[in-house]
C-alpha cells in the first residue's frame, strides 16, 4: 500500500487525527482558535485516502513549503553552534523516513 505525506491541524479536541501515524512535525501558526491554531505536517496511516489541509506529492514540495515560514528557524551541531534550519536536509530526512510507496 502507501501512504501519504499532508498538512493537518488538530481535531477540535486538540487530539491528532486519526488518520496520522506521525505527526504534529513542522508547526506553523495559523488564525484557527486552540486547539486548531497550527498547521503540521504528518504522515497518514498506510493506505489512508485522507488528504488533510493538502497533500505534498513529492520532497520538493514539502521543502518549499518549509521554505515559506523557516527563515528565522535555528538548529544546533555538535559543537552546540547555532546554524540555519536546513529545509531541504529536513525534507529529505522526513520524506526518507515517513513516506511508504
Amino acid at each position: 500500500m502507501a501512504n501519504k505525506i499532508i498538512k493537518y491541524t488538530l481535531t477540535g479536541s486538540g487530539k491528532i487525527r486519526s488518520y496520522i501515524s506521525h505527526g504534529g512535525s513542522f508547526l506553523k501558526a495559523n488564525s484557527n482558535a486552540s486547539p486548531q491554531n497550527w498547521d503540521m505536517v504528518g504522515a497518514t496511516v498506510d493506505g489512508s485516502n485522507a488528504t488533510g489541509l493538502g497533500e505534498f506529492e513529492n520532497k520538493t514540495a514539502l521543502k518549499e513549503y518549509l521554505d515559506t515560514f523557516t527563515s528565522e528557524w535555528v538548529e544546533y551541531d555538535a559543537d552546540g553552534n547555532e546554524i540555519p534550519f536546513d529545509t531541504d536536509a529536513e525534507a529529505t530526512l522526513y520524506w526518507n523516513e515517513r513516506k511508504i510507496d
